[in-house]
């Protein structure tokens, strides 16, 4: 009798222990894989940031903004608190906020530049529109993303190459704030974008690109006035050229 209880006794605790292993067996993989999940939601959420605030206080440097102001305006303004990397090519690291974040995402880091640029109330160095412009494309949209974003905030820019001579005063001439449609000629638009033969929205955002590439205001900032000046006012041209015609280009 003794002998059975004994080895009953041993059966029972053994039956403990082995559920006791697979509890916490099974406990340990389900907090593995939730933290697994939250620790990558996480550094997801960190990276966003990280990447959203050096951009941010790049756009704000491309104003004329010194980087401590930059740093806490947006810290203030946009409320990261977040590691910044200064220097950086606000193209490529917007491309990569993009492949992370999702629409509202973007369209959030769009407009929160545009605050916290139209929030200073001065006229914006043309560069630093340009800086937007880069933000704008590379996180996805169009260029009428920014421009409407332009109306709804109301601020304009400034070709400091030129005496401080402001956007209206281009090739145009009169006051014409760029998100305003000019009334010409679809052809002479084509013109200008240097475009022949059959017109797509892509065929109209590749010539828009390579021009903007060749006549981006970085690529002359240390050229004489006069040629900055020139560079700024093509690269206003094509930018209201390429907004007109994809304007009249919706459904392609």
């Amino acid at each position: 009798m003794e002998l059975a209880a004994i080895i009953v006794m041993f059966a029972a605790g053994g039956a403990v222990a082995l559920f006791v292993m697979v509890a916490v067996a099974l406990g340990r993989r389900e907090a593995e894989r939730s933290g697994g999940g939250g620790g990558g939601a996480a550094t997801a959420s960190q990276e966003r940031d990280r990447i959203a605030s050096s951009v941010l206080h790049q756009v704000l440097i491309a104003g004329g903004v010194s980087s401590d102001a930059a740093m806490r305006e947006v810290r203030r303004g946009a409320g990261i608190i977040s590691p910044i990397t200064p220097g950086i090519d606000i193209g490529n690291w917007a491309e990569s906020y993009s492949r992370i974040a999702n629409p509202q995402q973007r369209s959030w880091l769009l407009e929160t530049a545009v605050q916290l640029v139209a929030s200073r109330r001065v006229l914006v160095p043309l560069r630093q529109y340009v800086a937007l412009l880069d933000l704008s494309f590379a996180l996805g949209f169009q260029t009428d993303a920014l421009a409407k974003l332009r109306e709804q905030y109301g601020f304009d820019y400034v070709d400091h190459a030129k005496d401080a001579r402001p956007a209206e005063a281009d090739r145009g001439g009169g006051r014409m704030p760029l998100f305003q449609r000019e009334q010409r000629d679809e052809g002479e638009w084509l013109r200008v974008l240097e475009i022949e033969g059959p017109v797509t929205r892509q065929v109209i955002i590749s010539a828009y690109r390579r021009l903007a590439a060749q006549h981006h205001p970085d690529r002359f900032h240390s050229a004489t006035a006069d040629a900055q000046h020139d560079a700024a006012a093509r690269f206003i041209e094509i930018t209201r050229a390429y907004e007109s015609l994809m304007a009249t280009h919706r459904d392609e």
